[in-house]
């Protein structure tokens, strides 16, 4: 059985397959980010889910994910995926190169991710070239989840969203300010917590002050990380992830006021790795 997995911070999406491709099942665990989780939370998120069934019988498993971006950080998820999956290979790789699998087109491309966090690279068919390094939710991360969520809730606590959005949002969330607190600066996945407030954009976008909000943000991700490669306005451009997919309107109209030739936007590419996988890493059995 071969098993790949695509993980953001916020949820990791699994397929397994038999060795010639055919769909076995799909899953969906929490996000096995390693700036915020440790290899015995992994292996105690893996327990409990459907997984454990089928463990001893996976024999290649393939990770890619948000934070696995140093052989430091992969060990920390190596680790669990190994003493768990006992009989399997295991390689673990950056969400960035699922996206570039995934959106490849027989020729370079600029690749983006817009999901929790946010993230961009040129990719020329083989590797990763360029990176344009993604710094964060606290200082980075622009027009990702996590940073619609900062701004909603400094419009809302700074009394500048209009009544009617201000009703809507505190029916939707706990507005309760030492709660948004705890979780922000007490917990360790402020990032996942702020991406959750991102439906109230997506829902509302086109209110001015949100369309304003997201045609700054999206303004900010392409000066930073899509113009900053030679020669942006002649290669593809290509979105990966769940804002990017919502957002997909706002991007190409984006894209064009930059110059830029955005081709493809899709929620997730965990559908495409299969196989790319089975042409280049499996052994016949």
């Amino acid at each position: 059985m071969i098993l790949i997995a695509e993980s953001g911070s916020t949820k990791c999406n699994w397929i397994l397959s038999d060795d010639k491709g055919i769909l076995i099942n799909k899953f969906d665990t929490v996000g096995f980010n390693p700036y915020f989780i440790n290899s015995k939370n992994i292996t105690e998120h893996l327990e409990d889910s459907d997984l454990k069934k089928y463990k001893s019988r996976v024999k290649y498993v393939f990770f890619y994910g948000a934070g696995c971006s140093s052989k430091e950080k992969n060990n920390i998820v190596e680790k669990s995926l190994t003493h768990f999956f006992k009989n399997a290979t295991i390689k673990v790789k950056h969400d960035l190169d699922a996206a570039c699998i995934a959106m490849y087109n027989n020729k370079p491309n600029i690749t983006c991710i817009l999901g929790t966090g946010s993230n961009s690279c040129f990719f020329d068919g083989e590797k990763i070239i360029k990176n344009s390094p993604s710094l964060g939710f606290i200082i980075g991360d622009e027009a990702s989840g996590n940073y619609f969520g900062k701004n909603i809730l400094k419009l809302y606590f700074n009394k500048l969203l209009p009544a009617e959005l201000t009703k809507k949002f505190e029916k939707e969330y706990d507005v309760h300010w030492p709660n948004i607190v705890n979780n922000i600066y007490d917990h360790n996945k402020a990032n996942v917590y702020l991406a959750k407030y991102f439906p109230f954009i997506s829902k509302n976008k086109k209110h001015p002050i949100i369309n304003s909000l997201i045609t700054e943000s999206l303004d900010k991700f392409f000066e930073i990380h899509v113009i900053c490669y030679k020669n942006y306005k002649n290669l593809d451009v290509n979105f990966v992830g769940s804002v990017a997919y919502f957002l997909s309107d706002e991007i190409y109209k984006t894209a064009e006021k930059y110059g830029c030739k955005v081709v493809d936007i899709i929620k997730n590419p965990i559908d495409k790795l299969t196989g790319y996988h089975l042409i280049n890493d499996i052994k016949p059995i």
